[in-house]
């Protein structure tokens, strides 16, 4: 037993020691600076021959929030016992502040004499002033901080009670790796060149491949792979996730509103009943298009349900009857089209003009 022990440790250890640790990202820098920070490429491009090529932005390693959480309300009593510090601290030095005036007015009265400040009463004058501003000033900012903080947990409760309960299931997942994502969804140019075939209802090269079922995208990874230094796979939904907030916790990741949305990405109500050339809407922060609408994107994830999912889906199922897509369609409304709307799952062999894939290409050997 001892042996067996030492073995599976000795593993551990090994596995451990080939898995090279890379920074987390926190928010307060490019993607330029981290992956400078990371030793990695910002971005990289693969040739799939004939002058078609495939863009991969990287995405960093780190913490955050999948699906929707219900916000903490704000701490009223923190907030107001501040303002009320401000409050009576600027009231008293106003109040002190026209004491002393009135009394070195009312002295230079009563005697018939210019107004004469001594050194000692301008020192106090100065300090009793400093005392009122500075409570103002306390009280301002945490009164603007109270107002702010309240309307922030208005906007994410109303995002928590418009989501769906699969997206209330909210976990922290924190991704030890980065990785380089499709900055586009994969068009029909990159799949004929790689395939020899094109299945998509509507032509057209720069357009997302449509109407593929899951072993057809698997299959285009595997073929991109045999190529001599290149790795690619279909995302998990965690990666997936991730890449499309880049950094944000709003419904989109231009905004909650569905103009935001309109800015964003090809849904039902403007895309006029077709999928649209990759890269015309705003990329996210991270810079990657088309994460909302235009097709929706095969993930490696099983689900339990072609309707629902759990929060063990959420951190990834390892088998089930449907695997997860992720991202909404050109013919899907607003709300299958968040950031965090994971209530979708099909089988394998289905093939829709609303399903499409886009790739991970793998992390070189060592940072």
């Amino acid at each position: 037993m001892r042996s067996i022990a030492l073995i599976v440790a000795l593993a551990t250890l090994s596995a451990l020691a080939a898995e090279p640790e890379y920074p987390h990202w926190y928010g307060q820098e490019s993607i330029e600076q981290y992956a400078k920070r990371a030793g990695l490429e910002p971005a990289k491009t693969i040739d799939l021959g004939d002058g078609v090529t495939m863009q991969f932005v990287l995405i960093p390693a780190g913490t955050f929030t999948m699906g929707t959480p219900e916000p903490e309300p704000v701490d009223e009593q923190r907030y107001g016992t501040h303002i009320r510090i401000g409050v009576a601290a600027f009231v008293l030095g106003v109040c002190a502040l026209l004491v002393l005036l009135s009394t070195v007015l009312s002295r230079a009265i009563r005697e018939q004499r210019p107004l004469q400040v001594s050194l000692t009463r301008m020192l106090v004058l100065a300090f009793v002033a400093g005392i009122a501003l500075l409570g103002g000033m306390h009280w301002y900012h945490w009164a603007r901080g109270f107002a702010e903080a309240q309307d922030e947990y208005y906007t994410a409760l109303a995002r928590f009670r418009s989501s769906s309960s699969a997206e209330n299931l909210a976990a922290e997942r924190t991704l030890t790796q980065p990785y380089y994502m499709g900055k586009y969804e994969v068009t029909q140019e990159q799949y004929l060149q790689v395939m020899g075939s094109n299945p998509s209802h509507f032509k057209g090269s720069d357009l997302p491949v449509e109407q593929v079922w899951w072993d057809q995208a698997q299959t285009f990874c595997w073929k991109v792979s045999s190529m001599p230094g290149i790795a690619i796979r279909l995302p998990t939904q965690a990666e997936w996730e991730r890449a499309c907030r880049a950094g944000t916790r709003t419904t989109y990741y231009t905004g909650d509103s569905e103009a935001d949305l309109d800015r964003a990405g090809w849904h039902k109500k403007n895309s006029n009943g077709t999928t649209h050339p990759v890269g015309q809407m705003i990329p996210n922060q991270w810079g990657i298009c088309d994460m909302h609408g235009n097709v929706v994107e095969w993930c490696v994830d099983w689900c339990a349900s072609g309707k629902a999912a759990n929060l063990e889906d959420a951190q990834g199922r390892t088998e089930g009857p449907f695997r997860v897509l992720r991202g909404g369609s050109w013919d899907d409304p607003s709300h299958d089209c968040r950031s965090s709307a994971r209530g979708r799952g099909f089988r394998e062999d289905i093939a829709l003009r609303i399903v499409g894939f886009r790739v991970v290409l793998s992390l070189p050997e060592s940072p």
